[in-house]
């Protein structure tokens, strides 16, 4: 096998292993939101305000625009986000949080942390600078 192989495989492992990590914590706390709508209300947080748009730009969520329209309206029928009219484009959706949205998006924020404690247990500072050193200069050759 090829280095380029080999670096794509380890990385595609780590990554599935993290995500079923991250969601089956969440399960155990009674979580039952799927990947797409996980990733949603996690973008969202992130922002005060959210164009339902730029959710279209989101890597995991890069699909049709109906298919994003159907998880959104789930969040907002489930009473997780807001979806109103911007005032300055009728044709965008901002998005916001309600409560029960934001003690989800807390809840994820948890759930990341655990990923994160859990790598950062593993490697020494400086094996962790050197391994993102490493796959940065790799990504950015590729």
């Amino acid at each position: 096998m090829d280095i380029q192989s080999e670096l794509s495989s380890l990385c595609r492992l780590i990554t599935l292993k993290s995500a079923k990590r991250y969601h089956d914590w969440l399960y155990e706390q009674g979580v039952t939101l799927g990947p797409e709508q996980t990733t949603t209300i996690s973008a969202i947080a992130k922002a005060v305000e959210f164009r339902q748009g730029d959710l279209m730009g989101l890597p995991y969520l890069a699909s049709e625009k109906s298919k994003v329209s159907r998880i959104v309206q789930s969040l907002v029928m489930e009473g997780y986000i807001n979806r109103r009219d911007d005032i300055n484009d009728r044709r965008s959706k901002i998005l916001t949080l309600t409560e029960k949205g934001q003690e989800m998006a807390d809840l994820l924020g948890k759930a990341d942390q655990r990923n994160f404690e859990m790598i950062h247990a593993l490697l020494s500072e400086e094996e962790a600078v050197s391994l993102r050193s490493t796959l940065s200069k790799v990504a950015h050759a590729i």
